[in-house]
């Protein structure tokens, strides 16, 4: 009986985790007004590859036809950082401008390790109301799983996600079009040989997302990518991109 009981425990188990891994929550905002001015506050994750901001500042830039350029684009990082690390300079650099958006992104574990979650969740919080109450706009970055454990991308999509519903904002699905571009283009390396950090590819497909999540336009078309980057490479990555945010910010109840 006591065998009986364990093995109808285990078949409960798996399929409470099945269901979990089909019913994604659903992300509730999907569109900002398109910012001028963006800060990043992140970790090394943000700042590789000479800054995440440095590309998608190039991509508005590309999409520019009235010749004004992007507006100011910043990082606030710490390497290994975790979010509630930067609490202390947080109301000193919201001064500093006046930010349309702010970039939230956490430690690579933060979001999924349940001995970090509760610090990320209420450090989340506290900065929202700060940002808020400076006029800005939170966002947060959404990122990508490990290079050996691709099993992230579904936990730390559903923990992003819920933060973002959690204080009404809106959610940039970069860990999504990783794992996509993963899948798609095998061939491509995002990720360094460290499993962790991005390659210049993967920075680029991580500024594609942020441009077609924060200004609701396909990155698809726009002739910008990095010198040391291929054209057929940044031409794939720029498809995953938008393919990835249209597929994340349509997404229904229970796919």
């Amino acid at each position: 009986m006591l065998a009986y009981i364990r093995v109808c425990a285990l078949l409960l188990a798996g399929a409470l985790i099945a269901l979990q891994a089909q019913a994604a929550p659903v992300p509730k905002v999907t569109s900002i007004d398109a910012p001028e001015n963006i800060l990043f506050i992140g970790n090394s994750f943000t700042y590789y590859n000479n800054g995440l901001h440095n590309y998608l500042r190039q991509l508005i830039n590309a999409a520019d036809k009235s010749g004004d350029g992007a507006g100011v684009l910043k990082l606030m990082t710490i390497s290994g950082a975790r979010l509630s690390e930067h609490a202390s300079a947080l109301r000193a650099i919201l001064k500093s401008e006046d930010w349309d958006v702010v970039v939230l992104q956490g430690y690579s574990l933060e979001a999924v390790n349940k001995g970090m979650l509760k610090n990320f969740r209420n450090a989340s919080r506290a900065f929202h109301k700060e940002i808020t109450k400076a006029g800005a706009d939170t966002v947060f970055f959404m990122t990508w799983a490990y290079t050996d454990r691709p099993e992230m991308t579904a936990p730390l999509d559903t923990s992003y996600t819920i933060m973002g519903n959690f204080v009404d904002s809106l959610v940039v699905p970069v860990g999504l079009a990783f794992e996509q571009a993963r899948q798609q283009h095998p061939d491509i390396s995002l990720i360094m040989k460290d499993r962790k950090h991005p390659t210049l590819a993967g920075t680029y497909l991580a500024a594609c997302v942020f441009y077609a999540a924060l200004f609701q336009q396909s990155p698809a078309e726009l002739d910008y990518r990095p010198p040391r980057l291929r054209e057929a490479t940044a031409e794939a990555l720029r498809e995953v991109a938008w393919e990835a945010t249209r597929s994340y910010y349509t997404r229904q109840a229970g796919t």
